[in-house]
């Protein structure tokens, strides 16, 4: 919540470890879901854990508490920026060395439902890319946020009301871009 955050934020400047694990507990789940949406599930979690350690290094930089969520966010975007930029040198370097070693080599196959699994996410993945970034977010706040009304307000500048319209705006066009993966 915004309010808890107002008082949180200056408490963990003053040192008080505690109220920063309170920041982590209220944000952490958004944050998760936002580092997953752009890189697999261990690269989230890592990218995570640096956004709130590069937030808890530079809490002396943001200029007021209640802007904490919407800073913390920026800075999540960017650690998974530097995170994909970083593993498309190493995946390329990786399969070039992979290339010259086993060009030969067929792959080994891997379980049915491993598979769909893998498939599903890719689709819904493929589906989530295709909204927008606010529809992205909508959906991510109202099912990982606490407070998803309040979430929208500080980050998204929108009502209540707007808030559920833009969620359901954004609902319906994943329903849609599902279907449509599903049938290609």
């Amino acid at each position: 919540m915004m309010s808890d955050d107002i008082n949180d934020v200056p408490a963990a400047l003053a040192g008080d470890r505690q109220a920063f694990g309170r920041l982590y507990d209220r944000h952490a789940g958004v944050v998760l879901s936002f580092c997953r949406h752009f890189l697999s599930l261990a690269e989230a979690e890592d990218a995570m854990q640096e956004t709130f350690l590069r937030a808890y290094r530079r809490l002396d930089r943001l200029h007021q508490s209640a802007s904490f969520r919407p800073w913390l966010y920026a800075i999540a975007k960017r650690v998974c920026s530097e995170r994909q930029r970083s593993m498309k040198r190493k995946n390329r370097h990786e399969a070039q060395a992979a290339m010259k070693r086993n060009e030969n080599e067929s792959d080994i196959a891997t379980p049915m439902e491993v598979v769909e699994q893998a498939e599903q996410l890719q689709r819904l993945s493929g589906a989530l890319d295709l909204l927008s970034d606010n529809e992205r977010l909508a959906i991510h706040l109202y099912y990982l946020d606490s407070n998803p009304q309040e979430a929208a307000a500080g980050v998204l500048g929108l009502s209540r009301s707007g808030f559920y319209k833009l969620l359901a705006r954004a609902r319906n066009r994943l329903a849609g871009l599902m279907r449509e993966v599903e049938k290609a």
